[in-house]
């Protein structure tokens, strides 16, 4: 069996990194694997090893002035975190940006669980305590291992619980400064710490102030990961809006164009019905023209582009056979840019008709749109049949599209065009008919929709 000395000198202050290195790149996965995972995590592990062994046997063994040393053992550190980087890249199928912030945040979740290792261990050195956790041999370093790995493992799923393990999409240049300034000050740290703690007191006070400092980085990175997801849906929903409503307004071309000629059209089939006595004919005329007045209605409830929208779902309902009912007072949302109206009731309908549409039973298709205030509020409800249960997942219905990375943005942009107008929105189904209702203060958004427009 090998002893406590060799095991220490050996593995313990040698490779002990490299596994902590190797645990996190399991924990911090990414969705997609490259070809030969369990052949490249095997390879990643070795080079790992290899890489941290060599560095530190040459630390030990060429230089005696503690300061070299010192300098060595950052270059392990910073080695380390170098083979993490290649590693996750050939490991997993993610963008540069990715692998490098992933081996940032590894490096800083290594340093959190070994500084707070090393502060408890301190500590029991300062209150004069011995316990064999504290000590350099075989069962202090498996005790120190299950330390570390608990610490890598909680702080790991903390980041993926916060991020749900998202994808980056800040500028590679952005990435590298801040992973330059995080892993040369994680470097100092390392320096100071085998220089300047020659004392136990010192030992204890320098590794709590790297643990502290060491968690705010990683509140930090939990942050930056957070609000780039938020930033690139935002990204997306403008975009996804910005489409529909430049959808609209060529619906709107089409619908004036599409009244003139439903117009036209109702003059000629009078000419001809007064010349033509054939009763078939007649009937054939009949058809036409009732078949001209389904789509030649145009809405108009007192606000120009909300006519635009509910005349284009109002087509859409009668060519999938949806009954469409109406009660809206458009006045009621002038407080709304032409944007946001494009959004609420666009969005509204949409999930509507997409339901609606879903119903075997056409008699049993059927969409109500209604408009109305409680007090200070603006209220927007839609009530749409649909098959099936509504499965919620944070007050919003589960994507059951192919495409998920954009299914929801429809009722998350309705969501937050509420909030921005200091109202709320919910959902919920009852009896096979789904609900929607809106509400916002028109008074919240005055400034910012003025602005906007």
């Amino acid at each position: 069996m090998i002893g406590d000395s060799l095991y220490v000198q050996l593995v313990d202050h040698r490779i002990s990194s490299a596994i902590i290195f190797f645990v996190l790149l399991l924990l911090l996965r990414a969705p997609n694997r490259r070809r030969y995972f369990p052949v490249r995590l095997l390879l990643s592990l070795a080079a790992m090893c290899a890489g941290s062994f060599l560095v530190r046997y040459a630390a030990d063994s060429l230089f005696s002035s503690v300061y070299l040393q010192a300098l060595g053992y950052s270059l392990q550190l910073l080695v380390l975190f170098l083979l993490f980087l290649i590693a996750y890249e050939h490991t997993y199928r993610v963008t540069h940006v990715d692998a490098l912030f992933r081996a940032t945040l590894a490096l800083t979740i290594y340093k959190i669980s070994w500084n707070g290792f090393k502060t408890a261990s301190s500590l029991m050195l300062v209150s004069q305590m011995d316990a064999a956790w504290s000590q350099y041999s075989v069962a202090g370093a498996l005790v120190s291992y299950f330390v570390y790995f608990s610490i890598c493992i909680l702080a790991s799923a903390t980041y993926l619980h916060f991020t749900k393990d998202i994808t980056l999409h800040s500028p590679l240049s952005l990435v590298i400064a801040l992973a330059s300034i995080f892993t040369l000050c994680q470097l100092l740290l390392e320096y100071c710490g085998h220089v300047f703690t020659g004392s136990s007191s010192a030992l204890f006070l320098y590794y709590l102030c790297a643990l502290l400092y060491t968690v705010i980085n990683f509140a930090a990175l939990v942050m930056i990961a957070m609000l780039d997801s938020f930033r690139h849906e935002n990204r997306n929903m403008h975009d996804f809006i910005s489409n529909k409503m430049r959808y609209y307004e060529m619906s709107h071309e089409g619908i004036v164009g599409l009244q003139t000629k439903c117009h036209d059209l109702k003059h000629q089939i009078a000419a001809i019905r007064s010349e033509a006595g054939k009763e078939s004919f007649t009937k054939y005329l009949d058809e036409l023209e009732d078949s001209i007045n389904e789509y030649s209605t145009v809405i108009e409830c007192g606000h120009p582009t909300v006519d635009i929208v509910l005349t284009e779902k109002n087509i859409l309902c009668t060519s999938g056979k949806i009954r469409f009912s109406y009660m809206v007072d458009g006045a009621l949302f002038s407080f709304l840019t032409d944007r946001e109206i494009y959004s609420l009731f666009g969005n509204a309908l949409d999930n509507a008709l997409e339901a609606a549409s879903k119903v075997p039973e056409e008699e049993e298709r059927s969409i109500t749109l209604k408009t109305n205030t409680r007090g200070p509020l603006v209220v927007l409800q839609v009530e749409n049949t649909c098959t099936g249960t509504v499965d919620l997942a944070g007050g919003l219905p589960r994507s059951t599209k192919a495409n998920s990375n954009l299914h929801g943005f429809g009722l998350r942009s309705i969501q937050r065009l509420a909030e921005k107008h200091d109202g709320s929105m919910s959902v919920r189904q009852e009896n096979g008919v789904f609900k929607l209702s809106v509400f916002m203060h028109p008074s919240a958004g005055d400034s910012t929709s003025s602005a906007a427009s």
